[in-house]
């Protein structure tokens, strides 16, 4: 007998510090637009109760195929290195998305990165592959709330260290994903260990 079905959600996470900052950038948002329109739904938008994460990709699929799927990142990602990453600015997507953008070198970094993970879980039919790596603050914004937004926030310093890939599973009840596993990059050199011992 199959298990059910559901969508999981694989992503790059700040620490506890960049969540918490972020989750107060979108509040402030939500009460900016809140007072603008009021006639809103208290100034919900898209995203404002999500975690922040980078998006890498997604998948829909049964208990078994997200087993078979972690191992095929803890193989892949091994050799994949850890690395403090930086987000200086807020900028938007075409379509209404205002987002906190990645320094150059922290988008190559993820960029990279992104890619070995879309590469190790090719088989799984992906859905929602993101190529360009942000941090969503709002989606779906109407023009006049999303010059709400770039009035509202125009600074930012976000940092964490990125150590691996956070996978996480949709709760139709919440409307919201949750948190059900880690895979660590590994660290591992590819070089031969007896390679590393120097003789002075």
């Amino acid at each position: 007998m199959e298990g059910s079905v559901n969508k999981y959600s694989f992503v790059f996470q700040p620490d506890e510090a960049g969540l918490v900052l972020v989750d107060g950038l979108k509040q402030r948002l939500r009460a900016a637009l809140a007072e603008a329109f009021p006639d809103k739904d208290k100034g919900w938008y898209h995203s404002c109760n999500a975690r922040a994460h980078v998006t890498i990709c997604a998948f829909a699929g049964d208990e078994d195929t997200l087993a078979q799927a972690v191992t095929a990142l803890q193989q892949a990602l091994q050799f994949e290195r850890s690395q403090y990453v930086y987000f200086d600015h807020f900028s938007s997507f075409a379509g209404g998305a205002f987002y906190i953008g990645p320094t150059v070198h922290a988008r190559s970094y993820l960029k990279d990165r992104a890619r070995k993970v879309v590469q190790a879980l090719s088989p799984f039919d992906l859905i929602e592959i993101s190529d360009e790596p942000h941090i969503s603050i709002g989606r779906r914004l109407e023009p006049e709330r999303l010059d709400v937004a770039k009035k509202l926030l125009r600074s930012v310093d976000l940092s964490f260290m990125c150590t691996g890939v956070h996978i996480r599973r949709f709760n139709p009840d919440m409307g919201q994903y949750e948190a059900v596993d880690f895979v660590k990059f590994g660290n591992h050199s590819k070089e031969n260990s007896g390679q590393l011992s120097l003789k002075f």
